[in-house]
């Protein structure tokens, strides 16, 4: 299994120009580009019957795994559809580089798919930045779904689409009620001014990865962006990177010791403007407790790094790599409010 830390030496180390970008270093150049966004767009809302593009865009799958993701698209009502190259395989990747590039635009100009959700994350999208036709998306716009890894394409894709993009379950999640009810109220039925749930998970009452806490106190209101914390890490200093500024920026993270979440909560504070963001809701960390001796815990580390910014910020929002969890439109206007550890949508996300 390819971790997110391993992922992002290896990143660093890839020089072929034909695979990937050029990273220059961070500049008030890229600032300038991220600033020239398109115009938003809202997909068409999903409904029973639709039929839904199947995508690997990272890492490798099972067929166990392609029949489980139909089963569960089954049970809700929908159809799935995906070419041969789901199934590919090219080292840890779900095909090559321009494989999966051309796999993710052919579900977008497919006329005869609707939505488009990923099956699992994994390593690559990043790759991929450069081999996408970002204007054939912006002229077939649908929901497109995924996290983890996918945090990569949802951000890029919005940023330089306009389309807003989903973060929420892969294929190989599990779809219990609450996260089918989230995705339900997001994706199929928008409610408006939608504010979101909470639910602690089952057997985690011991674990105070799930535990909800304020770091600072307050209220903001901003566009919703962000993800898993290595991936946008991974991002800084690119032509590729993201603009937070007055954002409601959201972060999650698995498996990585605590001086890792560190490392990459300064990364981005370093070299991005984070810390003019209007506010930072932290989903789990789950499975980032893991510590060397001496250290901190996972909650002094957030504390000590967060606190300092002086906007609103909150931890333990049901999101992230656990079973029980909300879909979030990348995009879209957002209210925040910590002291209540409230997450509410000001407009839909889809139309």
């Amino acid at each position: 299994m390819i971790t997110r830390k391993n992922f992002i030496k290896t990143t660093t180390l890839l020089t072929a120009a034909s695979i990937l970008p050029v990273m220059p270093s961070f500049s008030q150049n890229i600032r300038e580009d991220i600033k020239e966004k398109p115009a938003k767009i809202k997909p068409e809302r999903l409904k029973k019957g639709d039929t839904i593009g199947l995508v690997t865009p990272a890492g490798v799958i099972t067929e166990k795994q392609l029949n489980e993701t139909i089963h569960k698209l089954e049970s809700l009502g929908l159809k799935s559809y995906y070419m041969p190259s789901v199934l590919s395989q090219y080292g840890y990747f779900a095909g090559t580089d321009r494989e999966r590039a051309d796999e993710l635009v052919h579900m977008f100009t497919n006329k005869d798919v609707d939505g488009i959700l990923c099956v699992r994350g994994g390593y690559g999208a990043i790759r991929m930045f450069d081999l996408i036709n970002y204007e054939k998306i912006r002229e077939n716009p649908k929901v497109f779904i995924g996290y983890s890894d996918i945090t990569a394409l949802l951000n890029v894709i919005f940023n330089k689409t306009g389309l807003i993009t989903f973060h929420g379950p892969v294929g190989v999640s599990t779809f219990n009620d609450f996260s089918v009810q989230s995705l339900d109220k997001v994706i199929f039925n928008p409610e408006k001014k939608y504010k979101y749930p909470y639910q602690r998970e089952e057997n985690t009452e011991e674990n105070p990865e799930f535990d909800v806490y304020t770091i600072n106190k307050g209220k903001a209101e901003g566009e919703l962006v962000g993800g898993n914390l290595s991936v946008l890490a991974s991002m800084t200093g690119s032509n590729y990177e993201i603009d937070y500024k007055d954002k409601i920026v959201f972060i999650e993270e698995i498996d990585e010791k605590v001086y890792a979440v560190d490392r990459w909560l300064t990364i981005l504070l370093n070299g991005t403007n984070l810390k003019e963001a209007a506010g930072i809701a932290l989903g789990v960390f789950s499975n980032c407790s893991k510590n060397d001796e001496p250290g901190f815990t996972l909650k002094e580390v957030l504390v000590n790094i967060l606190e300092p910014l002086k906007i609103p910020v909150s931890y333990g929002m049901p999101f992230g790599h656990i079973a029980t969890k909300i879909t979030l439109p990348i995009g879209v206007n957002v209210k925040f409010n910590t002291r209540k550890n409230t997450l509410q949508l000001l407009e839909n996300a889809v139309v």
